[in-house]
């Protein structure tokens, strides 16, 4: 661990969350912090970058998620991964992260279509009734768990492995993302969207898959360029 204490730059583009989140991997990446590494107590951190404990908590709670840090109680907070594509991912804006998500699941919709097979077929509609109990039952925390397992899925059905494991990247800090803005998050709407692409997927139709991806995904990234 080096002694290196330079100050990091205090966020100021954007949604704050986000920007406290990217400061907190530089601060790793630049202090040459690994695995087991403990971070500044709380408010250190809070000093030098200059923003609330709050909003500080709410960053090191979205990293934790993705499973970069860890949080130990009474200990302080630690590194618990080598940052790399999921933590650039955590790194980035909201809006940022849904944008490669829709160039994604754009791709994902196309190949599932046509790949798919009826055991994938029966796992998306377990996955979406998931995602409707949940949404029923108003909790936001498991709808966005049981959304991002059905866009797994999907990523499965294409039977590319690549492609499985870079949502697989994308999924924690994408649910991550989701949990500091779920005051916006409309899940009968996103539901809604959901039965229409699981329809297009089991029709076998590509252009109706991405097209029902586009609409929803769309929709999503200019509701979190607005709040950012």
């Amino acid at each position: 661990m080096t002694e290196d204490r330079r100050q990091i730059a205090m966020p100021t583009r954007r949604l704050l969350v986000d920007q406290v989140i990217a400061s907190l991997r530089e601060l790793v990446e630049h202090e040459g912090l690994t695995v087991g590494d403990r971070l500044p107590s709380e408010p250190q951190l809070a000093e030098r970058l200059g923003v609330g404990r709050s909003t500080l908590r709410e960053a090191i709670r979205a990293l934790s998620h993705t499973g970069l840090l860890e949080t130990r109680q009474g200990r302080g907070t630690f590194v618990a991964q080598d940052p790399g594509l999921p933590a650039r991912f955590a790194a980035a804006r909201v809006v940022e992260v849904f944008e490669v998500r829709r160039a994604l699941e754009v791709l994902i919709a196309q190949l599932a279509a046509v790949r798919r097979t009826s055991q994938h077929v029966e796992r998306l509609r377990s996955a979406l009734a998931d995602c409707r109990r949940h949404a029923d039952a108003g909790d936001i925390p498991a709808f966005i768990t049981a959304d991002s397992m059905f866009h797994q899925v999907a990523a499965e059905a294409t039977g590319n492995s690549v492609l499985v494991e870079m949502y697989g990247a994308l999924r924690p800090p994408l649910e991550g993302a989701l949990g500091v803005v779920a005051d916006i998050v409309v899940p009968q709407q996103a539901n809604d969207r959901h039965e229409v692409l699981l329809d297009a997927i089991v029709a076998g139709n590509a252009d109706a898959a991405v097209a029902a991806t586009a609409a929803h995904l769309d929709e999503t990234v200019a509701l979190f360029a607005r709040e950012g």
